[in-house]
C-alpha cells in the first residue's frame, strides 16, 4: 500500500503543485513553470516527464484571472502578438530538440536562466520608480525584444516554464513597461507559447495526461486567487519576491545536479 502510494506520489502531489504554481505564477508572472517544474523534479518526477505536464498545466495559469486584468486594461495585446510570433517559432524548435537532451543538461539551463533572471529584477528594484517609468518601442529595442522573445520560446518548449522568465524582463527591461502591465501582458503570452508546445508533445507521445491534468486544475485554482493580489502589490515588492524564489530554486536544482 505504502509503496504503492510512493509510485503514484507525483500524482497526490500534483494539484497542490499546480495550486502552488499557479497562485505564484501569476504574482509573478511567469506562467508558473519555473515553480512547476523544479517543483515536479525536487519531488522524483523525470524532468522529461515534468517538462510537458508543465507546459499543459500553465494553460490554466493562463487562463485564470485573464478576464479580469484584460478588464483592468494591463494586457498589451498588441504587443503580444508580435513578440508571441517569435515565441512560437522558438517553442517549435524546442520541442524537436528536447529529445536530443539529457535531464541533467535541461536542469542545469532551468536553473542557470533562474538565477541571471533573479539578479536582474534585483538590480531593477532596486533602480524602480514606477512614476517616472516610461514604455520605450524604439525600432531597435523591439527588434532586441523580438529575438529574445524566440529564445524565451525555445526555453519554453525545452524547460517547461512558459517562457515567462524571460518574457517578463524583455518587457520590463528592454521595453520600460510598468511591472504590472508586464505581468499581465505575460501571463496572455506565456499561454500562447505554452499551447505551441502542448501540441508538439501530444504529437510525438511525451505527455502524461493524467499528471497534466491534476496540474491544470491546481494551476488554474492558484491563478484565480492570485490576480486580484497581484493588481494591488507595488511593483518593487513583486521584482523582490519574484527574485528571491529564483535565487532559492535555481540553488536547489544545482544542488541536485552536483
Amino acid at each position: 500500500m505504502v509503496s504503492n502510494l510512493m509510485m503514484h506520489l507525483d500524482y497526490v502531489l500534483a494539484p497542490i503543485i499546480g495550486f502552488v504554481a499557479g497562485f505564484l505564477g501569476t504574482l509573478l508572472g511567469i506562467g508558473g513553470g519555473s515553480v512547476m517544474v523544479p517543483l515536479l523534479v525536487i519531488a522524483g518526477v523525470d524532468i522529461k516527464k515534468a517538462v510537458p505536464a508543465s507546459l499543459f498545466a500553465i494553460l490554466g495559469t493562463s487562463a485564470g484571472g485573464l478576464r479580469r486584468l484584460f478588464g483592468e486594461g494591463l494586457v498589451d495585446y498588441k504587443l503580444a502578438v508580435i513578440l508571441e510570433t517569435a515565441s512560437v517559432t522558438g517553442a517549435s524548435i524546442g520541442v524537436y530538440s528536447f529529445g536530443k537532451m539529457t535531464s541533467n543538461t535541461l536542469q542545469a539551463l532551468l536553473a542557470s536562466i533562474l538565477l541571471v533572471t533573479a539578479v536582474l529584477f534585483y538590480v531593477k528594484s532596486r533602480k524602480l520608480n514606477t512614476a517616472s517609468s516610461s514604455r520605450d518601442k524604439s525600432a531597435l529595442k523591439l527588434i532586441v525584444a523580438i529575438l529574445a522573445s524566440l529564445i524565451a520560446g525555445f526555453l519554453s518548449a525545452t524547460l517547461g516554464i512558459g517562457g515567462g522568465v524571460v518574457k517578463v524582463p524583455i518587457l520590463v527591461l528592454v521595453l520600460g513597461i510598468e511591472m504590472h502591465k508586464a505581468l499581465s501582458t505575460s501571463k496572455l503570452m506565456v499561454g500562447i507559447t505554452a499551447a505551441t508546445g502542448v501540441i508538439g508533445y501530444i504529437y510525438t507521445g511525451h505527455l502524461d495526461l493524467i499528471l497534466a491534468i491534476l496540474l491544470l486544475v491546481g494551476t488554474y485554482t492558484g491563478a484565480r486567487m492570485s490576480t486580484g493580489i497581484m493588481v494591488k502589490m507595488e511593483s518593487r515588492w513583486l521584482l523582490v519576491i519574484a527574485s528571491s524564489y529564483y535565487v532559492v530554486t535555481s540553488a536547489i536544482l544545482f544542488y541536485r545536479i552536483l
